[in-house]
């Protein structure tokens, strides 16, 4: 260390006030309600190598910490004062832009002609063309599809602005003006961070502030290495699933195996499906991006909560990540849909580490950030659009062993906000007609997980267009830990309480009439502990709230009720004391995956999955999603009632090799 602690902590602080005010110009200066509403922008320093020294807790989202901007500052090429850098490509940066609408600003500061440090930025742009509104389509193909990519270019260039860059950029969205209103946002930030930042070397000298940030790296990675520590040491493994890639039925496996020794951690995701045709990859390059186990970063930060938060935490971490899998998607596959991957990572490492660990983590969430969005006409002479974000329905949190999960929203993906009622709908053509959590929706446990939303909006003009990217746990549900239960399902109903009402799968493009009513329910999260060891004034408590049905309080918790006059209600004790003793057998699992899950892995075994997620590598990334799916047609033509075990797997695999010969 350069810095001695008292120094070191004054830097921090007022590193922490700078990128905080970043985000605080953003959140005050941007035009979409997705960035001013819900927070999806996110602010930090770097280092002239590209790692992020100081990143915000409390303003923006939390999952970028472990990104660099090496790669993006590389393709650059060489930087003078007044620069600022924007670009949203995947592919050129390393995954720095993890899907097309994420915009990335940054800019080198320099004192004296040295480069000091970056002033970093971004914000989920509404819309930058491709398929559809808001520009991110599960059934993408191919990133093409998906908008314009723009890679590391100087949209100001020695502090004057290029005119062609913003002409270039604005003229492939869909909305325009409120794009450049954002990024105009981001520019502010930065500037505001170079002038902050210079006034601050000022005060203490280059060599004081630099010496800071590495040490801060330095006090980051010591602090995380002390967490990893407390964890036995060991080989951890376990694996779970998205519904489906949007053309088949198919599940998506997503695996991961922890090896534990010492101060240092290694995830190997070489057991994870491939890359598939549709918008669910992840570009990492197979470099250690925090995408890949923010539920690990999330953990050690719970875990010290006055650590240093920057990539430093990352350090001790070492990732293997075959390309051409979901996890290290190869060019050019669609990437729009990369954060269900990213938070069923989050549910399969902290799944992995629960072995080790079970008392310190969390039961699944609802595992969804589901971003509703509404594309209306705005201009039907010019052909304008108007494009809003309803909301993003996240689930229940999972419950935990000394607290309930919290209601309507997932730990996962607790950094998004959601937006007012009264904001809503004076930005968006629409109607809520119900904005609540959901009963009968918590998994059941001694403490329960958080409450399901649910959301229905009616439509008021013609030409509207739903979509909802990333709903999933429509199929598998959230799991329980520790002898909880796992939470609800999450669906989407149209029209519901009139004759019309159907349940519909998940939305890709939903075109609804005016006068429709688009309902959506999110899952709810997994429940901690046994829950015939509950409360049951806690219960009873549920109950009154209508948060819980007496039905559901005998069945999940085998509490008894008695009715009292004035519709007072109590537990019979002796009755609940009975029945919980001969309930209680049913709660001695580690986890409850729930039937679906249990129900699909007696089919395709576990050990198949993995046998054929590593015969698929064998291909070029571009075939094995075709590979995958043929080898399912021709196991279901076996029948329901044959599981399918690596044997199978293999003679499949030579006859399609056979048929491919002939």
């Amino acid at each position: 260390m350069r810095t001695d602690p008292a120094t070191l902590e004054i830097m921090r602080n007022y590193f922490n006030s700078i990128a905080s005010g970043m985000g605080h110009v953003i959140e005050r200066t941007s035009y979409t309600t997705f960035v001013q509403e819900s927070a999806d922008f996110a602010t930090a320093l770097a280092t002239p190598e590209g790692e992020f020294f100081v990143y915000p807790r409390t303003v923006g989202v939390t999952i970028f910490l472990g990104l660099s901007l090496a790669k993006a500052v590389e393709e650059c090429g060489s930087l003078e004062p007044g620069d600022i850098i924007i670009t949203n490509d995947p592919y050129s940066t390393d995954g720095l832009a993890t899907h097309l609408p994420d915009v990335h600003i940054f800019k080198p500061i320099f004192v004296n002609g040295e480069l000091v440090c970056f002033a970093w930025s971004f914000v989920h742009c509404s819309d930058i063309g491709g398929l559809v509104p808001t520009s991110i389509s599960p059934r993408a193909t191919d990133i093409h599809q998906e908008g314009l990519r723009v890679p590391p270019v100087k949209l100001y260039k020695s502090g004057d602005i290029n005119k062609d860059v913003r002409s270039l950029f604005l003229a492939n969205s869909r909305i325009p003006n409120l794009n450049y209103g954002d990024i105009n946002a981001m520019v502010s930030s930065v500037n505001t961070a170079e002038t902050r930042l210079l006034s601050m070397i000022d005060k203490f000298g280059t060599a004081v502030v630099k010496n800071a940030m590495y040490d801060l790296l330095e006090q980051g990675e010591e602090r995380s290495r002390q967490i990893i520590e407390r964890i036995p040491d060991g080989r951890y493994s376990f694996s779970d699933y998205l519904d489906d890639d949007m053309v088949s039925d198919v599940p998506i496996r997503l695996a991961v195996d922890i090896t534990v020794s010492g101060r240092e951690l290694v995830l190997d995701f070489s057991d994870c499906d491939p890359q598939v045709s549709t918008a669910f990859n992840l570009v990492t390059n197979g470099t250690r991006h925090s995408f890949l186990f923010q539920g690990l970063i999330n953990y050690i930060i719970s875990s010290d909560p006055f650590i240093p938060v920057n990539g430093g935490i990352t350090h001790p971490i070492r990732v293997i990540a075959p390309r051409g899998t979901l996890v290290n998607a190869a060019y050019p596959a669609a990437v729009g849909l990369r954060h269900p991957i990213t938070m069923r990572l989050y549910n399969a490492v902290l799944g992995a580490l629960a072995q080790a660990i079970p008392v310190e983590i969390p039961a699944a969430g609802g595992g969804q950030a589901a971003i509703v969005v509404l594309s209306t006409p705005d201009d039907e002479a010019t052909g304008a659009v108007k494009v809003s974000v309803v909301e993003p329905m996240g689930g229940g949190g999972g419950g935990q062993s000394d607290m309930d999960g919290v209601d309507g929203i997932d730990h996962s993906s607790g950094f998004l906000q959601n937006t007012p009622v009264e904001c809503l709908e004076n930005h968006a053509d629409i109607l809520v007609r119900c904005y609540e959590l959901m009963p009968d929706t918590a998994g059941a446990g001694l403490h329960r997980g958080g409450h399901a939303v649910r959301l229905d909006f009616e439509i008021i003009k013609t030409g509207s267009i739903v979509m909802a990217r990333g709903m999933e746990r429509l199929r598998f549900q959230p799991w329980g830990l520790s002898g909880g239960k796992a939470g609800a399902l999450g669906s989407v109903v149209m029209n519901p309480g009139f004759s019309t009402e159907e349940c519909i799968p998940k939305i890709n493009t939903l075109s609804p009439q005016p006068g429709e009513i688009v309902s959506i329910r999110s899952p709810g999260g997994g429940g901690w502990g046994n829950p015939f060891r509950r409360d049951p004034e806690l219960i009873i408590s549920e109950i009154r709230n209508g948060l819980l049905t007496k039905q559901q309080a005998l069945k999940e918790y085998g509490l008894v009720i008695q009715d009292l006059p004035g519709h007072e209600i109590t537990e019979d004790e002796k009755a609940t004391a009975e029945l919980r003793q001969k309930m209680a057998s049913r709660s001695d699992k580690l986890w409850d995956f729930g039937s679906a899950r249990e129900n699909y892995e007696a089919r395709w075994t576990p050990e198949a999955s993995k046998m054929l997620a590593h015969m698929l590598q064998t291909l070029p990334p571009l075939r094995r999603s075709h590979r995958k799916h043929a080898v399912h047609q021709r196991a279901d033509r076996l029948g329901e009632s044959q599981p399918i075990l690596p044997d199978t797997v293999q003679k499949i695999w030579d006859e399609l090799e056979l048929q491919k010969e002939k």
